[in-house]
């Protein structure tokens, strides 16, 4: 095996260790190993960008298939938390975030894709770029109003259980949700506006129904942060529109990329 393989196998099982320690953390198991956790996801995060470079990069351009960009996704989504981790307790969303990465790997080292590297232009790699925290940090907000959802249920039935015993109170996070919301929306904006800059016959190529989709989910994650403003929106209200945006967000790239690798190719 080579070291890309090493290194996302040793990356996988660093993020299922670190998924163990954050559930045992959660369930009031152990109390003491803040720091544990985050030795495991940085360590997890470094050697799973390793992984990515050794994959991705290649001599004939840069791999952006259906895989590889979900890997690139949720490491960054594992990076963002990781780092977040050092002034902000967040261990409830990292039980989420770093399965999901670890998940992300074996398909990015031994799935096949009729998806050819490319070359990729400094203004193409913004975008790029810029998408990819978009998504990341979109995809933890996702997680956040799950785990809102939840909570919001208990609380209305009147019986807080298992580990959202320890979560903090509904108030913090839900403005937690609208801080990645917000931070999110700006992202994605920018890569939407580097999109039209960039990507050459944007509406005309066969990323038209992606552009489509991406605007309808700015659109939703926009309404929703200016109906919290004006309007006061809360929870269910977020929850719901921030999980529509993030499907749409879902299907515009990895829905219509697995069509065009898998089921069309060419």
């Amino acid at each position: 095996m080579g070291t890309a393989t090493w290194a996302g196998l040793a990356a996988m099982t660093l993020y299922l260790v670190a998924s163990v320690v954050v559930l045992r953390r959660l369930r009031g198991a152990a109390t003491d190993n803040r720091r544990l956790l985050l030795v495991l996801g940085l360590a997890a995060v470094t050697l799973h960008a390793l992984c990515l470079w050794l994959t991705i990069v290649t001599t004939d351009g840069v791999h952006l298939g259906l895989f590889p960009m979900a890997s690139m996704v949720t490491g960054t989504g594992a990076a963002l938390v990781a780092v977040t981790s050092l002034y902000r307790r967040i261990e409830w969303v990292s039980a989420l975030v770093f399965p999901l990465s670890a998940l992300s790997i074996p398909p990015l080292l031994w799935a096949e894709s009729g998806y050819p590297p490319h070359p990729l232009a400094h203004g193409m790699a913004i975008h790029v770029l810029l998408s990819i925290l978009a998504y990341a940090v979109l995809a933890i907000a996702a997680a956040q109003s799950l785990l809102l959802l939840i909570q919001h249920r208990q609380l209305k039935s009147g019986h807080i259980r298992g580990v959202m015993r320890v979560f903090p109170p509904i108030q913090v996070m839900e403005t937690m949700l609208f801080e990645l919301l917000w931070a999110g929306a700006l992202l994605l904006t920018a890569a939407m506006v580097a999109g039209f800059l960039y990507v050459d016959d944007l509406l005309a190529q066969r990323v038209a129904h992606k552009t489509l989709l991406t605007l309808l989910a700015w659109a939703l994650f926009v309404t929703l942060l200016a109906g919290r403003h004006f309007l006061g929106w809360r929870a269910v209200t977020a929850i719901r529109l921030t999980l529509a945006g993030f499907v749409l967000l879902v299907v515009a790239f990895f829905g219509s990329q697995l069509v065009i690798e898998y089921i069309v190719r060419g």
